[in-house]
């Protein structure tokens, strides 16, 4: 035996099993080999690509959100950088650990704070926007993989003042209701990106390249005002409390140019802590809910009888001592009345009389014209949501529906679309659109011109007459101020449930004029299911008095302040339905 295969003996190696080792170990070296060309040659380019995509990274720098102002300039949001706590739980020893350190700062539960990061498999919040004391503690702290990020945050130096009107920004940014939608694309500006590496852990790494500039949003300066803002929030809060209502709205604007100067709803909500607030909070009902008007309709369907010629101010009807049947439905008014002249009708505010009126007028014109008030039509403020109500096409034969719809049963308007009909007669017979945004006085943009024609100036005049009656001696008196002349309408309207009217759940409202004479400002307010007294005449009626009286003396005009009790005259309830 040769020396050589002794020797492969002794290693107890058999000649078979050398040869298949040695052809796996040829078959790896191959495979390998084929892979490093792959690599090199063919997938190259790709894997190139690959490696510098991950490598590479994209840092979004967002533009500072602008300011809300009012129209005098005073800030109603504002924008901050604060600091947040994140996390990236792979980059922790000791999760527990971390979450039980965390806890104290950020007065969260450990449990939850590890839950937290358990559930992580990259980055994960574990607070945003905390206060600066809680930033420096959970710096003291130290933790490896936990870390404090800036970011923007919105605040609203006001509270919870117009916070359905001014809605609120997410945490991103973004608007979402309001304003802050309506105009979240002047208020975000817009924003850049810079490019830059990351290392293996997907930490950004420090970069000397210039970054593209984000330009800011623009500042919008709103119609409001704060100082009326706040008094009509004041007071609309206190009738509230009084009466024991489920919500209350209120809307002041400038008849000569459509601005709203003040729109408050109560309750409302703090934007600040958007995220604990009842959502149901959230909406602008003054743009956004419709409702019947009842009697706060009639001096529309009047002005339009006595624009097409077909009545009088003068002209007397006889009221049927309260009952006056059509059809198989008989109108009732809540106080009987007999002979009555149209100015009375509008004054003592018969549903009767209203209905005889339309009767003339027929239905295709009544409802045309209350189309050309806006009835039926969205605003046009622009405000998000914002609904066009309910006004329905009636045929002449539909006499119930007419007789209905004079006094303002069958329709539905919004508190917005209400208040900007009623400034046709301050303006003399002509629209105006509703505006968010403050009509600027500085040589930028000229005032808006008025809309088309309503109703004829001598109509407008005879109205006004008529609803400054009212204040005087009709169903609106608690609205009167002293030495200055107030025109307006009360409505207490049935609300519908369950396709029925309700004989005990209403919208107690009052819409007015002042001054009378060059006027400054049309205010409504509408109270929804006042509990006790429950018409617009001793519900609404006395909250326009306190609000008049202090836009006519903060923003202009000449009246003495209301004081907050107010004694009034006995109110007539003929308003009612």
């Amino acid at each position: 035996m040769s020396r050589p295969r002794r020797a492969r003996r002794r290693a107890g190696l058999r000649p078979g099993r050398l040869d298949f080792v040695a052809a796996v170990a040829l078959a790896g070296f191959l495979a390998l080999f084929a892979r490093a060309i792959q690599l090199q040659t063919l997938d190259a380019e790709w894997l190139s690509d690959r490696a510098g995509r991950q490598a590479q990274t994209t840092v979004s720098l967002e533009a500072l959100r602008a300011d809300l102002e009012d129209r005098r300039g005073s800030p109603l949001a504002v924008s901050a950088t604060v600091d947040s706590v994140g996390g990236w739980p792979k980059r922790i020893a000791d999760r527990r650990a971390a979450a039980r350190a965390l806890a104290g700062p950020l007065r969260v539960p450990a449990r939850e704070l590890d839950s937290r990061l358990a559930r992580g498999t990259g980055f994960v919040w574990l607070q945003r926007w905390v206060a600066p004391d809680v930033a420096q503690k959970v710096t003291r702290l130290s933790l490896t993989g936990v870390q404090l990020i800036p970011e923007r945050r919105r605040f609203y130096p006001n509270g919870d003042l117009a916070g359905p009107l001014l809605g609120f920004a997410d945490r991103d940014g973004r608007g979402l209701s309001g304003v802050e939608l309506a105009y979240d694309r002047e208020l975000r500006g817009v924003s850049a990106a810079l490019s830059a590496q990351r290392d293996a852990h997907g930490n950004v790494l420090p970069t000397v390249a210039s970054a593209p500039a984000a330009r800011a949003g623009r500042p919008v300066r709103l119609a409001i005002d704060v100082r009326l803002q706040h008094f009509a929030e004041s007071a609309l809060a206190e009738a509230l409390r009084k009466t024991g209502a489920r919500h209350a709205t209120l809307v002041a604007m400038d008849p000569r140019t459509g601005e709203i100067l003040a729109l408050a709803e109560a309750p409302g909500f703090d934007p600040n802590r958007f995220w604990v607030e009842d959502k149901s909070l959230y909406r602008a009902r003054a743009f956004v809910d419709g409702f019947e008007p009842g009697s706060t309709l009639k001096p529309f369907s009047v002005a339009l009888a006595l624009d097409a010629g077909v009545t009088t101010p003068t002209e007397v009807f006889d009221c049927e001592n309260g009952r006056y049947k059509i059809g198989r439905r008989v109108i009732r008014d809540f106080h009987p009345h007999e002979l009555l002249t149209v100015s009375d009708i509008v004054r003592l505010s018969s549903n009767i009389g209203a209905a005889k009126i339309s009767e003339r007028l027929g239905a295709r014109r009544l409802v045309e014209g209350l189309r050309s008030f806006g009835f039926g039509d969205v605003p046009g403020s622009g405000f998000p949501g914002e609904i066009p109500g309910v006004l329905r096409d009636l045929r002449e034969r539909q006499a119930v529906e007419r007789a209905n719809l004079s006094f303002g049963q069958g329709i539905t308007v919004t508190p917005v679309q209400l208040v900007s009909a009623m400034a046709v007669f301050a303006n003399g017979g002509r629209r105006v659109t509703p505006r968010l945004l403050a009509v600027r006085s500085d040589g930028e943009a000229a005032p808006p011109e008025l809309g088309p024609r309503v109703i004829s100036e001598r109509t407008a005049s005879s109205v006004m007459a008529m609803l400054r009656a009212v204040v005087e001696d009709g169903t609106g008196t608690a609205a009167a101020l002293p030495n200055v002349p107030v025109a307006g309408k009360t409505g207490t309207a049935q609300k519908v449930k369950e396709g029925t009217y309700s004989q005990k759940d209403y919208i107690a409202s009052f819409v007015g004029i002042a001054p009378a004479v060059s006027p400054r400002f049309v205010i409504g307010i509408f109270v929804d299911e006042p509990q006790g007294l429950h018409t617009g005449g001793a519900v609404a009626a006395p909250v326009f008095r306190e609000v008049a009286a202090y836009a006519l003396d903060q923003l202009g005009g000449a009246a003495e302040p209301a004081p907050r009790q107010v004694e009034t005259r006995a109110v007539d309830e003929a308003d009612r339905g």
